[in-house]
């Protein structure tokens, strides 16, 4: 099996008997327009009279998405979530992997995460003002969105590859 190897990356960067095949940075320019289009997406029909949607909204799908990572390990895999960890970051925030990972994994969680998401924020559509909808789907959708993007940058990588995601960069890598 031939590998697709980015130009740009040193033949020497390894991981035991893994190649470093593609690396993207979580370069400030990235952050800055990723916070930009979190902005203009709350802008968009905010109302100043009522500050608790944008303010809770954020913290209740991070405890939702904790909850649905947590429920995925427990009933796929039957396992618990062993060298994964809670972490902060700009683009990663939740429950990762604490080293590598098998890209198949973290991509099926992900999918997995933003569909069940968007499908419970819609159902209960008929239940929440259309602020708290909004709200919750522009989170949800700002949160999962740049993991998905770079996991679909390593999409040739995914059957053999591992992702490793630190504060700066999330990196691929193949046998």
């Amino acid at each position: 099996m031939s590998t697709i190897q980015d130009p740009n990356l040193s033949n020497q960067s390894t991981i035991y008997s893994y190649t470093l095949v593609k690396r993207l940075y979580h370069s400030l320019y990235k952050t800055i327009l990723y916070f930009l289009l979190l902005a203009l997406a709350l802008l968009y029909k905010f109302d100043t009279s009522n500050w608790l949607p944008l303010l809770v909204s954020y913290p209740l799908l991070l405890m939702f998405h904790t909850l649905l990572v947590r429920a995925y390990f427990q009933f796929t895999i039957g396992m618990a979530m062993r060298g994964w960890s809670y972490r902060w970051g700009i683009f990663w925030c939740g429950f990762l992997p604490d080293g590598n990972a098998s890209i198949r994994l973290v991509s099926r969680i992900q999918l997995h995460l933003f569909w069940i998401g968007l499908s419970i924020i819609m159902l209960l559509y008929p239940w929440i003002p259309d602020q708290w909808l909004i709200y919750l789907t522009i989170f949800h959708i700002w949160m999962v969105m740049p993991r998905l993007w770079m996991l679909f940058r390593f999409r040739p990588y995914r059957k053999a590859g591992l992702i490793k995601i630190t504060d700066k960069d999330t990196s691929c890598y193949m046998q």
